[in-house]
């Protein structure tokens, strides 16, 4: 790609973790990290307990985003400061919070001050069918509204040299890749003046992007002049998932993903807590698209994965009542609903004529599925994850 580096790559060593050569070279972040651990966590159980009565959270959730962000992706430590104090802030004035579960309509890019994290946070509104603009500013899309534009801020974020400025680039390409893919090639918002010509532009990058040997997408690195190539579950599956499986090397993909089932997440399966329905939803979108690619043999072990991840989501993700006990760190309630009901439908749970991997009947489905239309019912009902997990129960999904 002719924006990177021409550095030859090599795989990142398994278990390599650049956040810790963050926290190694700026000590400062890592200090910081453990002083605002406790706040951070207490305000996340605060929030809960706000939404499961059905309160808007989306502003100190933006802010807690950022702040983890700046804590594990940068050597900001003014940046992390300042975003501490916003949060604090909030949390110290009761006219803010009261305002926060009140006002729904507040503009989605309003509490975070990171560009990516905006879009981000407005991405899902967007792409809603009833979107009008009024509350979600177009103009963020401006920035890269430009086939040059796109294609230099793309590529700038494909190597991170931890070593010249601290920042780790993979977060922000994450989320940049998946909510510009959409919006570009599903041409949304649909009365937003997208310059045709970015199409091509993003399709090549994709193209370019993907590893042949892995089949993969990932973040590299480029650290003491070696440049490390990493695999990402995350950032693979948001590029096969929008592009509906048009890309290639899948039997290389397949073989990868088995390879890195017992790994840390991004690059492999498991969260910092272990297995999640959010990391388990990837995986499963993965074995769905590349199925008509695989081998009888990859058939197979795709087969027992996924009965095995469906088990442990009945079993240990969802309580008898229809809650949710098995979250992602710093997972939002809505979006702990959401991804868990996303497995469900993209397994076929609730739909047998979903279920490419197996003819099995689950005959409680439906007695599941109004438990969790239950606990959906309580939550922030202006909330896109909410809305969405609803469109997963009740149509199918999108």
């Amino acid at each position: 790609m002719s924006g990177a580096t021409p550095t030859v790559s090599v795989p990142a060593p398994i278990g390599w973790d650049p956040q810790g050569i963050i926290s190694l070279r700026f000590p400062e972040i890592a200090e910081l990290a453990r002083s605002a651990h406790h706040e951070m966590r207490t305000l996340e159980a605060e929030l809960d307990r706000r939404e499961s009565r059905g309160d808007a959270t989306s502003c100190p959730r933006q802010i807690l985003r950022e702040l983890r962000w700046r804590l594990e992706y940068t050597a900001d430590t003014s940046g992390i400061r300042a975003t501490l104090a916003r949060l604090r802030s909030w949390a110290a004035s009761p006219s803010s919070r009261s305002a926060t579960a009140r006002n729904s309509d507040e503009a989605c890019d309003a509490c975070s001050h990171v560009w990516f994290l905006q879009l981000d946070a407005c991405v899902d509104h967007m792409l809603a069918a009833d979107f009008d603009g009024q509350t979600t500013p177009t103009r963020l899309l401006d920035r890269v509204n430009d086939p040059a534009r796109l294609k230099d801020y793309l590529e700038s974020l494909l190597v991170s040299r931890l070593d010249e400025d601290g920042i780790n680039r993979r977060k922000e390409l994450n989320f940049a890749t998946a909510d510009l893919v959409r919006l570009i090639l599903w041409r949304r918002p649909r009365n937003y003046p997208w310059d045709p010509r970015l199409e091509t532009v993003i399709r090549r990058f994709i193209a370019e992007w993907q590893d042949p040997t892995t089949g993969f997408f990932g973040a590299d690195y480029l650290i003491g002049g070696r440049r490390f190539r990493t695999t990402d579950l995350s950032l693979t599956f948001h590029m096969a998932r929008y592009l509906e499986g048009g890309i290639g090397y899948w039997p290389q993909l397949i073989d990868t993903l088995f390879a890195i089932r017992d790994r840390r997440y991004p690059n492999g399966w498991l969260d910092e807590v272990g297995v999640t329905s959010h990391n388990n939803y990837d995986v499963a979108v993965l074995f769905q698209l590349g199925w008509p690619q695989m081998n009888a043999g990859q058939r197979q072990r795709a087969e027992t994965e996924l009965m095995r991840m469906l088990d442990w989501c009945l079993t240990a993700a969802i309580a008898p009542d229809g809650r949710i006990l098995a979250r992602a760190i710093g997972e939002a309630l809505p979006e702990s609903y959401y991804f868990t009901v996303a497995f469900l439908d993209t397994v076929g749970y609730f739909d047998p004529a979903k279920r490419f991997w197996t003819q099995r009947d689950f005959p409680e489905m439906s007695a599941v599925r109004a438990r969790l239309e239950g606990r959906l019912a309580i939550l922030p009902q202006t909330d896109p994850m909410v809305r969405m997990a609803y469109e997963r129960l009740q149509r199918g999904g999108r």
